[in-house]
């Protein structure tokens, strides 16, 4: 089989996303005999090859305000991509121009009678976290204590745009022969855009990385952080989605003993207004993306809690992580995060509110050994190990395949697939 993850949300910087992809092609390349197909917008047209793992890159305009994200504009050149790599499974991981070039590519085989499969991850609640949510800042935040009338009005059209932006991705998910979620809630969500029939596969982690005997008191030490100090951590894109801001205000709230100290980690638009607080607060301290993943486990391993307030996660991957780093967890009461965060691994908090979300870190904080044991306790107990993730994300795919083949030589006219949407 050749499998071909299609996404936008791939880059140096990535986060979850890119870890979900770089764990597959490593399980591929261990596992199986398989081959992975990347394909990627990037900065020029290039392809790859190391073993069995190929990358195609897309020469591709950058996402104003996201670098270094690019989006594929050319439907056309990623339809190619598609015909010279030839994958037999097609997971879509963003859906905008590229799902109807897999579509497209999909009813070429058909009617060749050669198999394929389309698929959708629902990585990101993009009709709330990129549509919906966005809009309703723009037209209420600051008018609600100007005009009640007009901050309703707000609320009201971007529900209407927000709707809109269902119907449109449901429309997509309906074409896929699967659709995948890393959560039960997930599923649940994408149901609202009138999909059923998603299949549930969990995120994993790399248990023996990620784990609390990584933590190093000689890095503590170099960062200015006392044995006695506590760290807050933050590990993700530094952007308006994931409310990195709110970090901040939470962290100016808290009392002067114990001694915190908070660091953001990565990279995105808020960087340099970030580094510019942190020039005001002499215990923040904003670090760039870290690439290596063994450095990046120590990171989390020398924190004491670690600290989130985007709303929109639909799985919480560095969540996961810091849990099986033997972190508590402090964040916000919405998405993937109830699933995540029980009152005996942490403390989830209203969105939006830095005053509870520093009252939940010093409640926290005083418990922060015994929560953080049960955190990683919950994570080994939960099996939130690559294998199984793999394992059964390659059976759904094995017997939607073996389903399709069937169709076929029974001659069915169903045109696209297999899951009952």
């Amino acid at each position: 089989m050749r499998y071909c993850d299609l996404t936008l949300a791939y880059t140096e910087t990535s986060g979850g996303i890119r870890t979900y992809i770089d764990q597959k092609r490593r399980w591929i390349s261990e596992h199986s005999d398989d081959e992975h197909v990347l394909i990627i917008p990037g900065e020029q047209d290039r392809a790859s090859q190391t073993g069995r793992l190929h990358t195609i890159e897309l020469h591709s305009p950058m996402i104003p305000g996201c670098e270094p994200y690019r989006f594929f504009w050319r439907p056309a050149k990623v339809r190619h991509a598609l015909e010279h790599s030839a994958p037999d499974v097609v997971e879509l991981g963003s859906f905008f121009v590229e799902p109807w070039a897999a579509f497209r590519y999909r009813d070429d085989c058909r009617q060749h009678a050669a198999r394929c499969l389309v698929s959708a991850y629902f990585h990101t609640d993009i009709a709330h976290a990129y549509v919906g949510a966005p809009l309703r800042r723009f037209l209420v935040d600051g008018v609600e204590e100007i005009s009640e009338t007009l901050a309703g009005w707000g609320h009201r059209v971007s529900e209407v745009v927000e709707d809109g932006a269902e119907a449109t991705f449901g429309q997509i998910f309906r074409r896929c022969d699967l659709t995948l979620a890393a959560t039960a809630a997930q599923a649940a969500r994408i149901a609202e855009y009138g999909v059923s029939g998603t299949e549930v596969v969990p995120l994993g982690v790399d248990l023996s990385q990620f784990s609390p005997e990584r933590r190093s008191i000689d890095w503590r030490r170099q960062q200015g952080i006392g044995d006695e100090d506590v760290l807050l951590l933050f590990c993700g894109r530094l952007d308006s989605e994931k409310a990195v801001s709110l970090l901040v205000d939470a962290f100016e709230r808290l009392p002067d003993q114990p001694v915190f100290h908070l660091i953001l980690m990565g990279d995105g638009p808020l960087r340099e207004q970030l580094e510019a607080r942190a020039k005001r607060l002499p215990r923040l301290r904003v670090l760039h993306y870290e690439r290596d993943r063994a450095a990046y486990a120590r990171v989390m391993a020398s924190a004491d809690v670690y600290v989130t307030a985007g709303p929109y996660e639909t799985f919480g991957l560095a969540v996961v992580e810091a849990q099986a780093s033997g972190l508590p967890v402090v964040g916000v009461d919405s998405g993937a995060l109830r699933e995540r965060v029980a009152p005996d691994r942490g403390r989830l908090g209203p969105v939006g509110d830095a005053e509870a979300m520093a009252a939940n870190i010093v409640a926290v904080t005083s418990e922060r050994e015994t929560l953080g044991a049960a955190a990683r306790q919950h994570v080994l107990e939960a099996g939130y190990g690559w294998d199984a993730t793999f394992q059964r994300l390659f059976r759904l795919y094995q017997r939607a395949m073996d389903q399709a083949i069937s169709q076929q030589e029974a001659g069915s006219a169903h045109p696209s697939g297999l899951a009952q949407h």
